[in-house]
């Protein structure tokens, strides 16, 4: 069976006037074209729709079941189109986002808090997870798209860069680093260092990074930035952080200083699923995201 708009347009409009040449006017086409639909609709369902005579027509039994399915049909159609209209123009839809914990703490805020004022009425989420649970929310669709250290593969995943986040130093107030503006790399060589987990984008990031300076590992390794502000705080050592979890591990004995080293920053990439289309609410924070192109605060 092909039954498309057009016929069923047809049928509602010959029910509403009851007469073939109204109906044919009000559908746009001569009253012999409109003859020749009716009869496909009728070809097409198998039955006798409607009982004709010279001067109008009316339902037969099939004719009565139909429109009931019928009006159902266009009716579901037209609450489609609405819904899709209200989307396009985003009065409806949702979003989700996921992205780093650091950037999840006032950076992306800021930023979805603009968003939600121009568009109230879309629903916006936001979950702050490690890198590789990022990619991994991306992937299975979890999440529209991603704020992310790690590109993921390239088949997979399609990225834009954000921007490069510089890395620093936090350490207590008394250290011998701490009253220095900027510090290098090499200045940590043989400090006790503590970790974050493997499995966050801080990590992956620093490994190449320290294992030629030759840094002491304190043995320690947490997921949390507050965490790690209160092991270094009691004196279990140095740590190196992005940006935008300086904030995180602020605490009065602690000091924050910057690295000059150049390869010291952590991309932040956009990333979202290859080939794959965001909805209109999605791809309108994407973009607005992107026209905001951050650098570091302090550059």
């Amino acid at each position: 069976m092909n039954l498309s708009g057009r016929l069923l347009d047809a049928f509602l409009a010959l029910v509403e006037a009851g007469r073939f040449s109204v109906a044919a006017e009000r559908c746009h086409v001569s009253s012999s074209a409109f003859s020749q639909m009716i009869s496909r609709l009728e070809e097409s369902v198998g039955a006798k729709l409607f009982d004709r005579n010279t001067r109008n027509v009316s339902l037969t039994p099939e004719g009565e079941a139909f429109l009931v399915g019928a009006r159902r049909i266009v009716a579901e159609m037209e609450a489609s189109m609405r819904h899709l209209s209200e989307r396009a123009a985003l009065r409806l839809g949702r979003v989700s986002v996921a992205g780093p914990p650091s950037l999840a703490a006032d950076w992306l805020p800021a930023r979805l808090a603009e968003y939600r004022r121009c568009f109230p009425d879309v629903l916006v989420r936001l979950h702050d997870v490690v890198s590789n649970q990022c990619l991994e929310m991306i992937s299975s669709g979890e999440v529209d798209f991603g704020l992310n250290a790690q590109r993921g593969n390239a088949l997979e995943y399609e990225t834009e860069l954000l921007f490069n986040e510089r890395m620093f130093l936090v350490c207590r107030h008394d250290d011998p680093l701490a009253g220095r503006k900027r510090v290098r790399l090499a200045d940590l060589k043989k400090r006790s260092f503590i970790h974050t987990v493997r499995s966050g984008s801080v990590w992956q990031q620093l490994a190449g990074m320290l294992a030629p300076i030759g840094v002491a590992d304190s043995g320690l390794e947490v997921s949390q930035f507050g965490t790690l502000a209160g092991l270094i705080a009691h004196g279990f050592g140095i740590s190196v952080v992005p940006e935008y979890s300086v904030q995180l591990c602020k605490r009065p004995e602690l000091r924050a200083m910057p690295l000059a080293d150049a390869q010291a920053t952590r991309p932040i990439y956009m990333v979202r699923r290859s080939r794959r289309s965001l909805s209109v609410a999605a791809q309108t924070l994407w973009d607005r995201l992107l026209e905001s192109r951050a650098v570091s605060a302090g550059a």
